[in-house]
C-alpha cells in the first residue's frame, strides 16, 4: 500500500522533491512505495510532475487513488523495473494554484452557508475557475456581490489555514463543521482537519495556504440555475 505523505503536509505551496521505490509498473502508471503526489479526489485535480531514475525522466500527468495509487505516466516505461529508487519533483506552479483555489472554495462555501444557510452539494476546482454548486431553502436570498465582498474582505484580513486530526465526534460536535458528518464514510475513526480562523472547519485531504492572504482577491465570474433551490457559482481569480 502507498503511503500518502501529502496528508501530513501542510501549508502545501511549494512542495519539495522527495524520493521514493517503485513498487509495480502496469502499462503508463506505476505504484510508488510512498508519495506525495496529490491524487485527485475531492473536486481537486491531481498534481503533476516528474519521475527521474539515472537513465530516465518520465511526465507524471494524472495520480489516481481507489484501491491503489497510479501515478499516470507520459514517456517509455521500459527502464522501469520492480524496486528501483526513483526521485519525483511536483510542479510547483500547477499545485499552488490549486491550493489557493480549493482554500478560497472553502471560504465561499463557508460564507454562504454563514450568510444563507447554504450548502455546498457539489464542487470541482480547476487552475483558472471554479464551480460550487450551493443548495438554498430559498436561494432568491442569495447576493453575488454581496458573496465576493465578504470573500475578498476574509482573504484580506490574513486568517491563518491550519491543519490537524480530529476523532470524528469532534467534528460532529464543532457548530463550525459546516457539512453533514453523517454523510461521511462511517468506518473513518480520525479526519485530516483543515480550519480557517474562527470561520470554518472542515474534514478535508486536499492542499492549502497557511493563511487566506496568500489567496488572490476572487471575481464571481457567473451564478447559473442548476434547479430547485440550487445555484451554481463559479469565480476566478483576479491576477
Amino acid at each position: 500500500m502507498t503511503e500518502l505523505g501529502h496528508l501530513e503536509q501542510h501549508p502545501g505551496l511549494n512542495p519539495d522533491g522527495f524520493s521514493a521505490i517503485v513498487t509495480a509498473v502496469h502499462d503508463q502508471a506505476i505504484e510508488l512505495d510512498k508519495t506525495c503526489f496529490y491524487p485527485m479526489g475531492g473536486g481537486q485535480p491531481a498534481d503533476k510532475g516528474m519521475i527521474r531514475t539515472q537513465s530516465c525522466s518520465l511526465v507524471v500527468n494524472d495520480v489516481r487513488k481507489k484501491d491503489l495509487v497510479l501515478h499516470h505516466i507520459e514517456g517509455d516505461l521500459t527502464d522501469l523495473r520492480t524496486g528501483q529508487n526513483v526521485t519525483c519533483e511536483i510542479d510547483q506552479l500547477w499545485r499552488n494554484q490549486l491550493c489557493k483555489m480549493h482554500t478560497a472554495q472553502h471560504l465561499v462555501s463557508a460564507l454562504a452557508n454563514e450568510e444563507w444557510g447554504a450548502d455546498t452539494v457539489g464542487n470541482q476546482i480547476g487552475p483558472d475557475r471554479t464551480r460550487i454548486d450551493l443548495f438554498f431553502e430559498n436561494r432568491e436570498v442569495f447576493d453575488r456581490e454581496h458573496l465576493q465582498q465578504i470573500v475578498n474582505d476574509t482573504i484580506a484580513s490574513d486568517l491563518k489555514v491550519k491543519m490537524d486530526f480530529r476523532p470524528q465526534k469532534d467534528l460532529t460536535d464543532d457548530p463550525l463543521v459546516r457539512i453533514n458528518m453523517e454523510r461521511m464514510p462511517p468506518n473513518i475513526d480520525i479526519w485530516r482537519t483543515i480550519s480557517i480562523g474562527q470561520l470554518d472547519v472542515c474534514p478535508c485531504a486536499g492542499t492549502h495556504v497557511p493563511s487566506t492572504a496568500h489567496i488572490p482577491t476572487v471575481e464571481i465570474t457567473r451564478v447559473k440555475s442548476k434547479g430547485a433551490g440550487r445555484l451554481r457559482v463559479e469565480y476566478v481569480f483576479n491576477e
